[in-house]
C-alpha cells in the first residue's frame, strides 16, 4: 500500500496529545465515534473515497500543504480505522521494508481491504516501526465484534483486543502498559477523557444511538484554543450513516449516508441543507459557513 506524500508533512505538523475515539458493541449493531482534536489553522476534510476493490469509504483528513492526510475511515460493511497521537516514548525498530511504519494497518484497513482476521496476521507476522514526530497508535474494528489497538513495543508489536467488555476506548496514554489495570488507577495522556467516554458507554450499555454516542464525544471534547476538537464523529454501522459535529458544534449535527453520499443538516427553521458528498469532499469550515 503505497502511502500518500502528504503525511509526511505529520513531520512538520508538532502536536500534542488529544483525540478519543471508541468501538461498542453491546448494542442491538455496533456503534463507533471519534473526536479529532487538531491544530485550529490546519484544515479539516471529510470524503467519499473508493478502496482497491471499489467499496466505498466515509474518510476524514486534516489538510496540508501537500493534500489531504487521511486519520480515520469506515468502510461500507463497518470496517473501521483510526490514527491518534500516543505518549508512549519511541521505540521499536527502525523503518524499513521489512518494518514499515505503524500507519500500515491503517492503510490496509481503509483502502486495501484488510479485515481483522487480516490484521491478525499482520501484527504476529510484521513488525512495525513507530513514527516520530508524532508517535502514534492504532485502533480498528469490524462489525463481528472485533477490535484492538496495535502499538510499537521495544521489543515488537503491543496489541490490546476488545476482552470481556463490549467495548474499546482510546485516548493517548500507551494503552497496552496498562492492560488488565483498574480504569481508575490509569495516568498519561487522556486517561481523564479515557474514563469519562467510559463511564458513558457503561452507563448506556445495549441502548446507544447516535444521540447517546455523541454525548460520548461531547463529555470528552477538548476547549483548549490551542488544539481544540475540529471534528466529532460518531458511526451506525448498521445504516452505514455518519454523524458529523464540526468544531464542537454539538447542536449543528450533519448526517452522510456512506453509500450515496447523501449529507444533510436539518437547519430548523431554515428547512433540510443538502449536498452529496464525493472524493473532492467538503471542509468543517465550508459546514460552519453554511455550505
Amino acid at each position: 500500500m503505497k502511502v500518500p506524500a502528504a503525511f509526511y508533512a505529520l513531520l512538520l505538523a508538532g502536536t500534542a496529545g488529544a483525540c478519543t475515539s471508541f468501538v461498542d458493541f453491546s448494542s442491538a449493531s455496533p456503534w463507533y465515534g471519534m473526536n479529532f482534536d487538531w491544530h485550529p489553522q490546519m484544515e479539516i476534510l471529510f470524503r467519499i473515497e473508493s478502496a482497491e476493490d471499489g467499496t466505498r469509504v466515509f474518510t476524514m483528513s486534516f489538510v496540508t500543504e501537500q493534500g489531504p492526510v487521511p486519520t480515520l475511515g469506515v468502510t461500507q460493511g463497518g470496517r473501521f480505522c483510526n490514527m491518534q497521537v500516543t505518549d508512549a516514548p519511541w521505540t521499536g525498530p527502525e523503518p524499513s521494508e521489512e518494518t514499515p511504519y505503524i500507519w500500515t494497518p491503517f492503510y490496509a484497513v481503509v483502502y486495501g481491504g484488510a479485515s481483522l482476521a487480516d490484521l491478525e496476521g499482520m501484527v504476529r507476522t510484521v513488525t512495525f516501526a513507530q513514527y516520530d514526530d508524532p508517535p502514534l497508535h492504532v485502533m480498528a474494528a469490524d462489525p463481528c465484534s472485533a477490535a484492538m489497538i496495535i502499538e510499537v513495543g521495544e521489543n515488537g508489536n503491543e496489541v490490546l483486543r476488545r476482552g470481556d467488555e463490549p467495548f474499546l476506548v482510546m485516548t493517548n496514554f500507551d494503552n497496552t502498559a496498562w492492560i488488565g489495570a483498574d480504569p481508575d488507577s490509569i495516568a498519561g495522556d487522556g486517561a481523564d477523557r479515557y474514563r469519562r467516554a467510559r463511564a458513558v458507554l457503561v452507563a448506556n450499555q445495549g441502548s446507544l444511538d447516535e444521540t447517546v454516542c455523541m454525548s460520548v464525544l461531547e463529555s470528552t471534547a477538548s476547549r483548549d484554543e490551542h488544539f481544540p476538537t475540529r471534528a466529532s464523529m460518531v458511526f451506525d454501522v448498521a445504516h452505514e450513516l455518519v454523524y458529523i459535529a464540526p468544531a464542537g458544534r454539538f447542536d449543528e449535527i450533519w448526517s452522510v449516508d456512506i453509500g450515496t453520499g447523501r449529507m444533510a443538516f436539518e437547519s430548523g427553521g431554515c428547512g433540510l441543507s443538502t449536498m452529496v458528498l464525493d472524493s473532492s469532499g467538503v471542509t468543517v469550515s465550508s459546514l460552519i459557513d453554511g455550505v
